[in-house]
């Protein structure tokens, strides 16, 4: 058997690898990497708060998604990787009943919940609105400490 990859061609596909003869494959994997990256994202402006009491530094990481999430529900827009993943799946193939795969498809249940557009919005900017108002406290019990 042969592997996948040839030292002659500094570590490149071999035509008789395969698993990756069929070169849809790689859009598959790529967009369950993408909705498993979108999940952990989402869990990160979710949780990032206490993340970021803890380890102060990801504070501005966190801000900084917040103020991504806000822009993006405002303006009416979607994350772009909601987009990237819809790309990636419509080039595996553009016919499946849900994109992709086992993991794509149950992700996409948490990710997409089946609820108005509007509400969700609402929900995030709320949720934005709570954890900036975390952070201002944060910010006042630091300042005082240092005082």
């Amino acid at each position: 058997m042969t592997p996948c990859y040839s030292p002659a061609r500094s570590f490149r596909l071999t035509e008789k690898c395969k698993f990756f003869e069929d070169k849809r494959v790689v859009y598959r994997l790529l967009g369950d990497a993408v909705i498993i990256l979108h999940f952990l994202w989402i869990l990160f402006i979710l949780f990032g708060l206490f993340i970021g009491i803890k380890y102060g530094r990801v504070i501005w990481v966190h801000l900084g998604g917040l103020v991504f999430t806000l822009i993006l529900n405002i303006g009416g827009w979607f994350c772009p990787l909601t987009y990237l993943e819809n790309h990636l799946y419509s080039l595996y193939n553009p016919q499946l009943a849900y994109a992709g795969s086992f993991i794509g498809q149950y992700l996409q249940k948490l990710i997409y919940l089946d609820l108005d557009e509007a509400y969700l919005r609402i929900a995030a900017v709320i949720w934005v609105a709570i954890n900036l108002g975390g952070y201002v406290l944060l910010f006042k019990k630091r300042k005082s400490v240092y005082r």
